[in-house]
């Protein structure tokens, strides 16, 4: 039984090294990339052991001014061979506009190298509002930050936009359905902030975000907020806070640094981050349609390794050679990436510091007006019980907090028919095209109303 995340596709845009208060926009390739298979190295004639298919090439991006083509195939970025997308975004990882490029492709039977300067990304400009790029500086750290000021309203109000536990670019795609959810909150006049994590986009970092732990990437989001308080532009006494996923963790933890006007979170949970993982070992299975007994034999296994790692904090070393565990580690795909130190795309550091946060008693501080959001087929935060325990927690010490469950949506704002649509999307590769098509405009509507009305009291 593997864990199961989704991912979120970015181009392959990484950020430089050394701590200056200017930050360079990061380099796009602007390419998409498929590892090879036997059908295409035979198609093309390719018979190497390494190199990586482009089936697309964007027009203005980097590799496009080169002069590279599509349907061809990288064999080296700057010296490095490239197997698989993760070898293009390690070498991208210090290369911003301007940089020396070099290239081995593959094309019309033979190995040609090209040569040019990175292209960088292009700023944003946006319909409906002037984006003001920003930086957030603290030590070790300078990171990106972007403030949306919608078109003709002085001194808006303002939603500090919280991202989940990825370490993704906060200048997302327009179809993407966390943008399209900001955009329906500045067409109707709030201002929108948000800020790179450590190590992502142009943000300039000694640790990139995949090596910090929780304390670290909370320090990024308060020193945000601290900076955000400070901004002239926007009505400070109406700042919300938004925590998708794992945002919905920061949020209480920020509002106790500064009460907001108000706290939305959506696809969140209410209890402790390991009692959690349990859940997500036991119940989250029954979702993806595992038999119970499926899931107790594979819990006998799954069960010790996470107290093992999260409770106990056993040496990796010790974790690894586990007679417990045997084989069940390979077998899962957990063995490689835990043996360099990482699980489920992040530092087991990070795991671990987050389960020293007390999340019930983090909410129970909060005094500000709190909504807690829930999509019925959201896998990943599981079951509404989550949301209802925050609810509960809050009003029960002297806050005021309201639930909404919205029917057939599910963890990234998508809504989808049934739960088995959901599920085919997830398993036939179709998912990422159903941002596009399947935003849930409900979630903007009620979070847009429910703003407007805390708005209105003690205005």
């Amino acid at each position: 039984m593997k864990v199961n995340t989704i991912i979120f596709f970015i181009l392959f845009l990484i950020s430089n090294n050394g701590y200056t208060q200017h930050l360079n926009r990061k380099a796009l390739l602007g390419i998409h990339m498929i590892p090879l298979e036997d059908t295409t190295r035979n198609k093309l004639n390719y018979h190497k052991d390494y190199g990586i298919y482009i089936p697309l090439v964007i027009n203005g991006a980097t590799f496009q001014v080169m002069g590279i083509g599509e349907g061809t195939i990288l064999e080296k970025l700057n010296g490095k061979k490239i197997k698989t997308p993760r070898d293009v975004i390690d070498v991208m990882q210090n290369v911003t506009k301007g940089d020396a490029i070099e290239a081995v492709v593959f094309e019309k039977g033979i190995s040609s190298i090209y040569k040019g300067n990175a292209i960088g990304k292009p700023l944003e400009e946006h319909a409906y509002s002037n984006v003001e790029y920003s930086s957030v500086n603290y030590k070790d750290n300078n990171l990106r930050s972007i403030l949306y000021l919608p078109h003709g309203i002085k001194q808006p109000p303002v939603v500090f936009f919280l991202l989940g536990y990825t370490c993704q670019t906060i200048e997302m795609n327009f179809d993407n359905p966390a943008k399209q959810l900001i955009d329906h909150w500045i067409k109707e006049g709030f201002a929108v902030y948000l800020v790179e994590k450590p190590g992502i986009g142009d943000s300039d970092s000694k640790l990139p975000c995949i090596d910090i732990d929780f304390n670290q990437e909370l320090q990024g989001f308060s020193e945000a907020y601290a900076t955000l308080r400070r901004n002239t532009k926007i009505d400070t006494s109406q700042i919300f806070l938004f925590g998708h996923s794992m945002g919905g963790v920061i949020a209480p933890l920020l509002a106790k640094e500064y009460p907001p006007k108000g706290i939305l979170v959506y696809g969140v949970i209410g209890k402790n981050w390991y009692d959690y993982m349990q859940d997500m070992y036991i119940e989250q299975p029954l979702l993806f349609g595992n038999s119970e007994a499926q899931i107790a034999n594979d819990n006998v296994f799954t069960l010790p390794f996470i107290e093992d790692l999260l409770k106990k904090r056993k040496p990796l070393e010790e974790i690894l050679t586990s007679p417990v565990y045997g084989e069940f580690l390979k077998e899962e795909g957990i063995y490689n990436d835990l043996s360099n130190g990482y699980y489920i795309h992040r530092h087991i550091k990070f795991w671990q510091t987050l389960t020293d946060v007390d999340i019930p008693n983090a909410w129970s501080k909060v005094k500000s007006p709190v909504c807690v959001l829930h999509g019925e087929y959201d896998i990943q935060a599981i079951h509404p019980k989550y949301g209802e325990m925050i609810v509960t927690n809050v009003n029960t010490h002297g806050g005021t907090a309201t639930f909404r469950l919205f029917s057939k949506s599910e963890h990234a704002f998508l809504k989808f028919n049934s739960r088995d649509e959901l599920m085919s999307s997830m398993n036939n590769g179709s998912y990422i095209s159903k941002f596009s098509t399947n935003f849930n405009q409900e979630i903007a509507t009620y979070s847009l109303e429910w703003m407007k009305s805390i708005n209105m009291i003690n205005k």
